[in-house]
């Protein structure tokens, strides 16, 4: 339930009045749909409000770790709050820097980002905004690169991207000793193309599995699908 200074999930309130990107659907996506299974450390890089690393929380057991990652100071205090006024609030770290900055001695179990869109630095509506929508300086390969040097032995990377700068990544991927193990590809509705895609990247030398999500059927109703991965969330699920 979206309200004016953030949104309502059935667990938990994210506050994103002071955030350039609000809650979407690409970040409630992923949340809901990365792979958790024995996953101890997780790390979700450029955080914004926090949600992904939340939602992460409440699908994962008591001894899971989760370090969140955000450069722009006020989504990065927005996330403290979010993630302090949660149930989960011990096991949730969020921490101010930019990823081509930082560092980590620790290695994490799965890497989850949905970073910056744009390629090129593009005017926006405000310098929060457009920190928070453009890669500047970095780009989407630069972002999998550094994920990369934090990845445990079998750990995975999954972003959420434009499909178009998904299927460049998958072909990028090999240059670093990645592999693409999963592809999801989600239509908004059937009938229309893809318009963003999940991956998953890892060490391992194994075929990439093929996925589709549908989110609206024909009558623009959510699918059953769409539900069930949702439902731990959404109100009115």
């Amino acid at each position: 339930m979206t309200m004016s200074n953030g949104f309502q999930f059935k667990q938990f309130f994210i506050q994103h009045d002071k955030c350039a990107m609000k809650v979407n659907t690409d970040g409630i996506l992923l949340g809901a749909m990365a792979q958790v299974k024995n996953v101890q450390q997780i790390l979700d890089l450029g955080t914004g409000s926090g949600l992904i690393a939340i939602m992460l929380a409440q699908r994962t057991s008591g001894n899971c770790q989760i370090t969140a990652l955000e450069v722009e100071k006020s989504a990065y205090q927005q996330a403290v709050e979010n993630a302090k006024s949660s149930e989960w609030a011990n096991r949730i770290t969020v921490l101010q820097g930019d990823v081509m900055q930082q560092q980590f001695e620790q290695k994490f179990d799965l890497i989850v980002s949905n970073p910056p869109y744009f390629e090129d630095s593009l005017a926006a509506r405000s310098e929060a905004r457009d920190l928070a929508r453009s890669v500047n300086t970095s780009n989407h390969f630069d972002w999998l690169q550094q994920a990369k040097n934090w990845l445990a032995e079998n750990g995975r990377i999954t972003m959420i991207l434009p499909t178009e700068a998904a299927e460049k990544l998958i072909l990028q991927s090999p240059e670093i000793g990645l592999c693409c193990t999963e592809q999801w590809h989600i239509y908004t509705k059937v009938g229309k193309t893809a318009k963003r895609q999940i991956v998953s990247f890892s060490e391992k030398k194994t075929a990439c599995e093929q996925k589709v999500l549908i989110i609206y059927d024909l009558n623009n109703h959510y699918t059953a699908e769409f539900k069930q991965l949702t439902q731990d969330f959404y109100l009115n699920f």
